[in-house]
């Protein structure tokens, strides 16, 4: 193996044929036009003029040529010895002359229009792979699998699979060298300091100050809350939350992420320094957005709570007082039918009713009926009227240490929570409750709120805002900068100076032009050819056609129309299921990797470099024992290296 990342089967398959041709490889690759014959038949030999060709068919195919030109599939040289009319048998006679074979190289170079691999193409190569890096952080094999398919792309004749893996592999240790060290550089000693400290084990604690943090809450409810905010204040005070991470790609910062939250804290501790500091920075910034993720998250399920709980408890107060509306209800019954009574004149109807049921009665009736009684309208005031007193527990953590954003129809809500900010501070200098923003308040709140002219409830207002919040954050009219599931979607956009730093690394990774015309002419020609296409076959086309409505043209499109199954699918389906043995599950998982490779997909947390023997085993016993929810034990067997109890352990740790 050239270099630890690249696997025996990854480099015995580069510039091979790791498998016979399809035929339709065949008839891609080793087709032979006119100007391919009248080159070929410049050769003097049948023997040359078969190798000639395979050569020339070899380096279309592969991208390089084969160091002994006459290990090919038999079903090459036939192929192609068909075409020339010439025995198949003799191609082993081209073995015989080393020069005879390097001077045709030459040739088929030349002619194909391909390019040596020399300094220039390295150089080439190596900025190619540069942009890649700075935009994304693919596994080292997936890069050499890019970087191969890039120089076949540019017609550039492949180099060993060892010079290509070091090249790779150098490269992108020194890419990844100086990452961390221009991180580090971004670090002050106080901030080196503080990062360090979140290592060290405090005296009379049982874990890390890292390992705290990055434990994230597991309850919902108003001390949960409390303790998420008062998480995200201790990451912040290490400082280092404003350094500036644009000019680290996204996918670099998810590998440093992924193992500082993974590994043990005594691995990440044992970093070399630059590095080491460079995953606490990026980890640190990413835990305070998903710190923040978990403090709304828990703060729609808490307003979510109090509502559900509200409205129960409310009706279930209806239900125990509906005795006393019933009653209240039948004596005004009584009163209005006396109303109602053609033979009572109008100017008697009041004395008649006090008369008949007392006025205290009646007074006290309406009392009821309009104590219990519920109008037509949102309920949502009453029912979170009783948590007033929780939600004061952390509103006033909750307002200073979030900081929200959000769309034009949100800044009445915006104004709302930074006047109930700017109550909660100390000192002098407070608005009135009178001076609070109203536009925010929504009809169903006005009664509650705005109890009478010039009057503001202000328990009833701040409820009034933070369900507003609640349901703002749920529409995403309201924004978190420091948040990754909360932040604004605009802000993602790369814009003005970031997007011109980044233009020339994103254009030469996509393989696009700096020159917009090109790519537009590009997808021009692109449409043009499309419109024709279809065009073309618009009047044998049963399922498009074109109607006038109106004085425009409009497309029609027919739904395809579904194929019924024909009995002799129906039977080979019944057939197949009669056939599948019953095996173990086990089995079946080993099965579908020989198949799809699908163990292969996971990757060491460090990087994907560690490569041990017989990984998918010892990866699809760990799968097997988290999915039957049986634990190691049950799939451990200490007389196989792949399934020793230690070997899985540190699989299930270590693999992603």
């Amino acid at each position: 193996m050239p270099v630890e990342f690249l696997s025996d089967e990854q480099a015995a398959r580069y510039g091979r044929f790791a498998t016979d041709p399809t035929p339709e490889q065949l008839a891609r690759y080793f087709f032979l036009n006119e100007a391919d014959l009248a080159l070929i038949a410049e050769r003097r030999r049948d023997h040359n003029k078969l190798g000639f060709a395979v050569q020339l068919c070899t380096l279309r195919y592969l991208g390089t040529f084969l160091p002994n030109p006459i290990q090919v599939p038999t079903v090459v040289v036939q192929h192609v010895a068909q075409q020339l009319e010439i025995a198949p048998e003799v191609f082993l006679r081209y073995a015989l002359r080393e020069e005879t074979r390097y001077t045709h190289r030459r040739d088929i170079v030349a002619y194909l229009g391909y390019k040596e691999f020399d300094e220039f193409q390295v150089f080439r190569l190596i900025r190619w792979i540069y942009a890649h890096l700075a935009v994304s952080a693919v596994r080292p094999s997936v890069l050499f699998d890019l970087a191969t398919a890039h120089l076949i792309a540019q017609k550039i004749v492949l180099p060993g699979v060892s010079g290509l893996a070091r090249l790779i592999a150098r490269v992108r240790e020194r890419y990844t060298a100086r990452t961390f060290e221009g991180l580090s550089k971004k670090l002050s000693a106080q901030q080196h300091h503080a990062l360090e400290a979140l290592l060290v084990l405090p005296e009379g604690k049982w874990q890390t100050s890292l390992e705290a943090l990055r434990t994230p809450p597991s309850r919902v409810g108003a001390l949960s809350l409390y303790h998420a905010l008062h998480r995200i204040e201790q990451i912040r005070a290490v400082g280092v939350s404003q350094i500036d991470l644009s000019d680290v790609p996204e996918s670099r910062q998810a590998v440093l992420v992924r193992h500082a939250q993974t590994v043990r804290v005594q691995l990440v501790e044992r970093l070399r320094e630059d590095r080491r500091r460079a995953t606490l920075l990026v980890f640190l910034q990413h835990l305070e957005r998903t710190a923040t993720d978990d403090v709304l998250d828990i703060f729609g399920g808490l307003m979510t709570s109090f509502t559900l709980k509200g409205e129960a408890k409310r009706k279930k107060e209806r239900l125990r007082s509906l005795k006393d509306l019933d009653q209240a209800a039948l004596l005004l019954k009584e009163a209005v039918q006396v109303l109602l009574n053609p033979e009572v004149m109008a100017q008697n109807i009041r004395p008649e009713v006090f008369k008949q049921l007392g006025e205290a009665a009646v007074r006290e009736a309406v009392r009821v009926v309009d104590e219990l009684a519920s109008p037509d309208e949102d309920t949502l005031p009453a029912a979170l009227s009783g948590y007033y007193n929780t939600i004061r527990r952390f509103q006033r953590l909750f307002l200073q240490t979030i900081t929200f954003s959000g769309t034009p129809s949100a800044k009445p809500l915006l104004d709302a929570l930074d006047f109930l900010r700017r109550v909660d501070e100390p000192g002098r200098g407070k608005p009135k409750w009178t001076d609070a923003p109203r536009s925010v308040v929504t009809r169903s709140w006005e009664k509650t709120v705005f109890p009478a002219k010039g009057e503001v409830a202000h328990q009833a207002y701040t409820l009034c805002v933070m369900d507003r919040l609640h349901q703002a954050l749920k529409r995403r009219e309201v924004f978190v900068e420091k948040s990754k599931r909360y932040v604004d979607p605009r802000a993602e956009l790369l814009q003005g100076a970031a997007w011109e730093t980044a233009r020339d690394d994103v254009c030469r990774a996509l393989e696009r032009s700096l020159d917009p015309r090109p790519e537009i002419d590009l997808l021009k020609r692109q449409l043009d050819d499309a419109y024709y296409e279809v065009g073309s076959h618009l009047e044998t086309n049963k399922s498009l056609w074109l109607t006038q409505e109106e004085g425009e043209t409009i497309v029609n499109l027919a739904a395809p129309e579904a194929i019924d199954e024909p009995e002799s699918l129906k039977l080979l389906r019944a057939e197949n299921s009669a056939r599948l043995p019953t095996i173990d599950l086990a089995e079946l998982l080993m099965e579908v990797h020989s198949m799809s490779g699908m163990a292969d997909s996971f990757t060491h947390v460090a990087d994907g470099k560690t490569k041990v023997k017989n990984l998918p085993l010892s990866i699809c016993a760990v799968l097997l024992s988290q999915a039957c929810n049986i634990g190691l034990k049950a799939v451990a067997r200490p007389e196989m290296e792949a399934l020793t109890l230690s070997r899985l352990s540190w699989v299930q740790q270590n693999y992603r």
